[in-house]
């Protein structure tokens, strides 16, 4: 294990920003994005055309395609506090220098480190905020059970339905993403080494306990509570004798309020003739409500909601690999 830097000399991660694939069918990746709750902003023309998309937070772009010849994965990008993380930055091993965002929406500064198996990963600094745009939700507030049903505060919705239309689900912000490595060990050296991410949670395999093969990170905050994992490692094979998978990329979660937002959501991507991965469940670790997709050239999105939030007083725990990652809804997938 390494030997960590100081909490003052990290490069000091403040939140996910935006995600960025490459895709050789640019209408159809937009028709998916559109699909899947993002708002197109902008976009630029040319051989590597780029479409921007955003949220309904305050960042400037959480989701990006780029025109390219097969899918790529393009890398993630996370906010930092200040220039001098991006002074920190071109110092991590496999850091390049800092580029301006010219293009981009909401601008900015960033730097490309490429970690453990080359995997793109980058910081960024100096965007420009934009305004939160609130979603017009379709449902009202919950009726639970009182002694009277005339209660108002145990059933605060009163006299009104709740008639929902399928359609797709407004998306908050980019929550996490994960990579695939070869040597999960080293890449969390790497990325707590030099980031101020901390583990939450460990899965180990069942046959070899002392070895981790997922692990969930959150940024560190001290007091601050944050989200269960922003950031998460996991192995390319589980069992020695599990699907050999590529390293790179292995999904991007995405925000969004509530569980009957994803539920209609969910069946409007299924009629729309998606892939489903997996869901709609409730993980054990983080407790998020998941909903996961097939984009069109494969990769793995996520809709999900009710996530928890840890601090620096938060109990790390280990755990050996369950038969199931979830609490209730489907098996998980054997892919």
């Amino acid at each position: 294990m390494a030997v960590h830097k100081t909490q003052h000399d990290r490069v000091q991660i403040t939140r996910p920003a935006y995600i960025s694939y490459g895709h050789p069918n640019l209408d159809e990746a937009s028709a998916f994005a559109l699909d899947f709750g993002f708002v197109e902003v902008s976009r630029t023309e040319g051989p590597d055309e780029t479409r921007f998309y955003r949220g309904y937070g305050d960042q400037p772009v959480v989701y990006i395609v780029t025109k390219t010849p097969s899918p790529v994965f393009l890398g993630v990008t996370y906010e930092v506090e200040s220039a001098l993380d991006l002074d920190r930055a071109e110092l991590v091993p496999g850091a390049a220098n800092r580029e301006i965002l010219a293009k981009q929406p909401g601008g900015g500064e960033r730097v490309r480190i490429n970690g453990p198996d080359g995997i793109p990963f980058y910081v960024i600094y100096g965007q420009t905020l934009v305004e939160r745009q609130e979603p017009s939700l379709q449902f009202g507030p919950l009726n639970y059970p009182a002694e009277n049903d005339n209660n108002s505060v145990r059933k605060p919705r009163q006299g009104k339905g709740q008639r929902p239309e399928l359609g797709p689900a407004p998306v908050h912000k980019l929550g996490h993403c994960g990579f695939r490595v070869t040597d999960v060990g080293m890449a969390v050296d790497f990325y707590t080494h030099y980031f101020n991410l901390v583990p939450s949670d460990t899965l180990a395999s069942p046959s070899k306990p002392e070895q981790q093969f997922f692990v969930f990170l959150h940024i560190d905050k001290g007091e601050s509570y944050t989200d269960h994992h922003s950031f998460f490692i996991t192995s390319i094979r589980e069992e020695p004798n599990d699907k050999l998978y590529p390293a790179g990329v292995h999904h991007a979660a995405f925000e969004v309020h509530d569980f009957d937002v994803q539920h209609v959501a969910h069946d409007f991507l299924k009629n729309a003739g998606y892939k489903l991965q997996w869901g709609v469940g409730r993980h054990l670790l983080g407790s998020q409500i998941f909903d996961y997709w097939y984009d069109k050239s494969g990769f793995v999105l996520e809709h999900y909601s009710d996530g928890d939030v840890v601090n620096k007083d938060t109990p790390f725990r280990e755990y050996t690999m369950f038969d199931n990652l979830s609490t209730w809804g489907p098996q998980t997938p054997q892919n």
